[in-house]
């Protein structure tokens, strides 16, 4: 139970890499705050977990990630572990991928690094001791 106590936001959390890390981090004692675009499959995929909730966030849209950040800070007063898991692919040849598709992958896979991060940053000063890390599929 090494990670009791802890309050863990996890991106793209309801499948693939984002449900294991969930997994693992909810076996571990972590208060998980699984997130991802489809409600329903969050939904799913916190009722899997003994210690997890569901939040519909998308992390394209800076005001959707800042409803989430300051429901789970209202709630828990804290977020120790952020998880920036979400991302997407665009199977496209890169001669004929959109510029809109690269820019839907641009948004998705690097802008939210720097967004969540910049987010959550005040709350990570105060409390000095929270970690923010990136995974990507």
């Amino acid at each position: 139970m090494r990670l009791r106590n802890k309050v863990a936001l996890i991106t793209g959390g309801a499948n693939g890499i984002g449900f294991a890390t969930a997994k693992r981090f909810d076996e571990e004692g972590a208060k998980v705050i699984l997130t991802d675009l489809n409600a329903n499959a969050v939904k799913e995929a916190a009722s899997q977990l003994k210690q997890a909730e569901p939040y519909v966030m998308n992390v394209t849209d800076r005001a959707s990630i800042q409803a989430v950040v300051d429901e789970v800070i209202a709630k828990h007063q804290h977020i120790d572990i952020l998880i920036n898991n979400a991302g997407i692919t665009q199977d496209a040849r890169l001669v004929k991928m959109t510029e809109q598709q690269f820019d839907e992958v641009i948004d998705v896979n690097l802008r939210v690094y720097l967004t969540v991060r910049k987010l959550l940053f005040p709350t990570c000063l105060r409390q000095k001791k929270a970690r923010l890390s990136t995974l990507q599929a």
